[in-house]
């Protein structure tokens, strides 16, 4: 199978293309000038690269030319409101232009990678499937409504005749997440050894699992159906402790923080961002948007992507053990003792700008 990925440098898109590789097909990833090509060293001449950019229509319809299915899982990640223009010009109408070109190139599926953040994120307690949660506690930031707006785009290419299957990941770990997305959580209490525990839930994922039900989708996906990809699901308690174990280190009081509390730690962090002039940018760093998202339940019931797709749930303590090793390797744990510098530097831009 001729599979072009987009995004194929990114966290997940890497995973991905190693295991399209590994599953015999021909795998091209579409890349910009700029895009780190060394993430994918190890099979760097294994893969066919071609430039283009998801900003660019003419691009996307030279590289689609001649490609049976095409994965796209690029896009950009913010909380902050100073980044919408961005966000709506990258994930929204760079989806429109994806599913554009794949209509004029004739490929045969699109596989579409977009957030469990769509359809999750909840202030109870309750599992969510692709019926998505029964309230609006999710819409925190205007990345969550890109997400929705690039999805409808799919969907908008589905009635003009275009074969798409969507996957919705939820919050991915293993080895190269350069962009933090779940990161922070690791590196935060690394720095403070202090677990600050809001209400709320999380589900991880092991993301070799994730890129593994890319393949499958690629082939056995429904056309127009909805997958939600998970692993676990914990409280924020139980994640911290999690975290803590592989951490190793040593155990202290929990600090319990009510969901007025954390809001008002994401208050101040942006305040700070803002005095400083970095309250911009693709990271992951506390503000409003961050705290309200950490006093949510985001868990998920993903039988349906289980049963058609065959998405398996590994143990997620071995895929945390190779981000904290691959972090440690990248010089972005801090040392021993309390790094309340390192974490102001991090999640307050205290740092220098």
């Amino acid at each position: 199978m001729k599979v072009l990925i987009l995004g194929g440098t990114g966290f997940v898109g890497a995973h991905t293309v190693r295991a399209f590789l590994a599953e015999g097909h021909e795998v091209a990833v579409l890349s910009r000038a700029t895009s780190p090509r060394e993430v994918l060293a190890d099979v760097a001449d294994d893969v066919e690269w071609v430039q283009g950019d998801l900003r660019d229509a003419p691009s996307l319809e030279r590289a689609f030319a001649g490609r049976e299915v095409v994965v796209h899982q690029a896009g950009i990640l913010s909380l902050w409101d100073k980044q919408s223009q961005s966000l709506y010009d990258v994930n929204v109408l760079g989806t429109r232009r994806v599913v554009d070109a794949c209509l004029k190139a004739g490929v045969r599926r699109l596989v579409y990678t977009g957030s469990v953040g769509v359809y999750a994120g909840s202030k109870d307690p309750i599992l969510v499937d692709e019926a998505g949660a029964p309230d609006v506690s999710r819409f925190h930031s205007f990345h969550v409504t890109s997400m929705c707006l690039a999805e409808a785009e799919v969907y908008k290419g589905i009635a003009r005749g275009l074969e798409a299957v969507l996957l919705h990941p939820s919050l991915c770990l293993g080895r190269g997440d350069r962009n933090w997305h779940s990161s922070w959580a690791i590196v935060g209490l690394a720095c403070l050894k202090l677990p600050v525990i809001p209400p709320g839930g999380i589900n991880v994922v092991d993301v070799l699992d994730v890129a593994r039900t890319h393949v499958a989708a690629a082939s056995k996906g429904t056309p127009g159906a909805s997958y939600l990809l998970g692993g676990e699901n914990l409280t924020n308690g139980a994640w911290s402790e999690l975290l803590r174990q592989v951490l190793e280190i040593p155990k202290l009081p929990v600090v319990k923080i009510p969901r007025r509390g954390i809001h008002a730690l994401g208050s101040v962090g942006e305040w700070v961002a803002r005095a400083r002039g970095v309250d911009r940018g693709t990271y992951v760093t506390l503000n409003q948007a961050l705290s309200h998202a950490m006093s949510l339940y985001w868990w998920i019931d993903d039988a349906k992507a289980a049963r058609e797709l065959g998405h398996g749930h590994s143990p997620i303590r071995p895929a945390l053990k190779r981000q904290v090793e691959w972090l440690g390797e990248h010089g972005r744990l801090p040392g021993q003792g309390f790094g309340l510098k390192e974490f102001g530097e991090t999640f307050l831009g205290m740092g220098g700008v």
